[in-house]
C-alpha cells in the first residue's frame, strides 16, 4: 500500500512571510519621534574643535536670527581655538626636538670633560656655543608660549561673552519652540567650548612655568660647564641641583649664630695665580648638602695697615678679587640672589684675602 505524502498547510508559511513583511517595512519608516541631533565638535579637546556640517533647524524668525549670529560667532571662536591649539603643540614639539639635542650636547661636554681635557678645547668650545645657541632657541619657544596664553585668554573672555550672548537670547520675543531648541544646542557647545579652552590655558600656562625654570637652571648649567672647559676639567654638578635635590631630601635647619661669622672659605691672595676654584666648590657644595637653604656673603678684605693711600688701593683689589669669586659661584650654579658682596678690613690679614660665610 502506498502512502501519500502529506504537504503542510501553506496558511502558516503565508502568514510568517506577511509578518515578515510587515517588520522590514516598519523598519524602513522613519521614527516620527523628534531626535537631539548630537552637535558636530563636541569633543572637550581642541583638536575636535573643527566645523561640522549644520545643527540648527532654520525657522526664520526674529529669534532665529538672532541665533544664526551667535552660531557664526562660535564657529569663528572655534576656528581660533582649533589654530591655537594645533601651534601649542607645534611648540611642545619643537620644544621637545631642541631640547633633546641640548641634552645631548650637554651630556657629551659632561663626559668629556670628567676624564679630563687640554684647558679650552675648541671641540668642546663649538659644542658650547651650540649648546647655547639651543638654549636660545629654547628661550624663544618659552616667548612663543606665552603670547599663546595671551591669544587663549582672549578666546576664554569671548566665550565667556557668548554663553552670556545666548542666555540673554531666552528672553527675546518672537520665537518658537525650535527656537529655543537651537539655543539649547548652542549654549551645550558654547560650554564645551569653555571647558576646552580653560584646559588648553592651564596647560601652557604649567608649560611656560616649567620650561622657564629648565631655561633658568640650564643657563647655570652652562655657565659651569663653560667654566669647566675653561680649566679642561669638571669640578662636579651644578649647584644649583644640589639646592634642589637638598630641598627635596633634607629638612632646613638653622644656622647656629657662631657659625655664621666663622668664615667657610678664606682665600689668600698671595701670589698672581691663586688655584681657588676647586676647594670652594667643594666648601660650598658641603654646606648645601647641610642645609640647602643656607645663602652665601663674599666678602673682600683689605689689610689695615699702611698709608691710607695703600689702604685703598688694598681695598679697591680685595673688592675685585671678592667680585671675581662671587662671578665663579654663579658659574659653578649657585644663583646669584643666594649671594651677596661686602667690604673689610682686618689687622690680622697680611695681604688681601676673601672670606666666604654662610648665611
Amino acid at each position: 500500500m502506498t502512502v501519500p505524502s502529506v504537504r503542510p498547510p501553506a496558511q502558516p508559511v503565508a502568514l510568517a512571510l506577511a509578518a515578515l513583511l510587515v517588520v522590514a517595512c516598519q523598519s524602513r519608516v522613519p521614527d516620527a519621534t523628534p531626535q537631539r541631533v548630537e552637535l558636530a565638535s563636541g569633543s572637550e579637546e581642541a583638536s575636535t574643535l573643527g566645523p561640522g556640517p549644520g545643527r540648527l533647524v532654520p525657522t526664520g524668525t526674529v529669534v532665529d536670527q538672532r541665533v544664526q549670529g551667535l552660531a557664526s560667532e562660535l564657529s569663528a571662536l572655534r576656528s581660533a581655538v582649533v589654530a591655537n591649539a594645533q601651534e601649542g603643540r607645534a611648540v611642545r614639539a619643537a620644544i621637545a626636538d631642541l631640547t633633546g639635542r641640548y641634552q645631548t650636547l650637554v651630556g657629551t661636554m659632561t663626559a668629556r670633560l670628567q676624564v679630563g681635557t687640554t684647558p679650552g678645547n675648541p671641540e668642546l668650545v663649538a659644542s658650547w656655543n651650540e649648546a647655547q645657541a639651543l638654549l636660545g632657541e629654547l628661550d624663544r619657544n618659552v616667548g612663543r608660549l606665552s603670547a599663546l596664553s595671551t591669544r587663549v585668554a582672549a578666546n576664554a573672555s569671548t566665550a565667556n561673552f557668548l554663553q552670556s550672548a545666548i542666555r540673554s537670547a531666552y528672553r527675546l520675543s518672537g520665537g518658537v519652540d525650535q527656537d529655543h531648541r537651537n539655543l539649547d544646542l548652542l549654549e551645550d557647545d558654547t560650554n564645551r567650548t569653555i571647558v576646552t579652552i580653560e584646559r588648553l590655558l592651564n596647560e601652557i600656562t604649567d608649560d611656560i612655568s616649567r620650561q622657564s625654570a629648565t631655561v633658568a637652571a640650564e643657563r647655570r648649567t652652562l655657565g659651569s660647564l663653560g667654566l669647566a672647559i675653561n680649566s679642561g676639567r669638571m669640578y662636579g654638578v651644578p649647584l644649583s641641583s644640589r639646592i634642589a635635590r637638598g630641598a627635596e631630601a633634607a629638612s632646613l635647619r638653622p644656622i647656629p649664630a657662631a657659625a655664621q661669622r666663622r668664615p667657610l672659605v678664606t682665600i689668600r691672595f698671595d701670589r698672581p695665580e691663586v688655584a681657588y676654584r676647586q676647594p670652594l666648590y667643594d666648601a660650598v657644595s658641603a654646606a648645601l648638602e647641610r642645609n640647602p637653604a643656607v645663602q652665601f656673603e663674599v666678602q673682600g678684605v683689605a689689610p689695615a695697615r699702611g698709608e691710607p693711600a695703600d689702604q685703598a688701593r688694598a681695598a679697591n683689589e680685595a673688592r675685585r678679587q671678592a667680585e671675581g669669586v662671587l662671578r665663579a659661584l654663579v658659574e659653578m650654579g649657585m644663583p646669584s640672589d643666594r649671594l651677596s658682596l661686602s667690604a673689610a678690613t682686618a689687622r690680622e690679614a697680611a695681604v688681601t684675602e676673601v672670606r666666604v660665610f654662610v648665611r
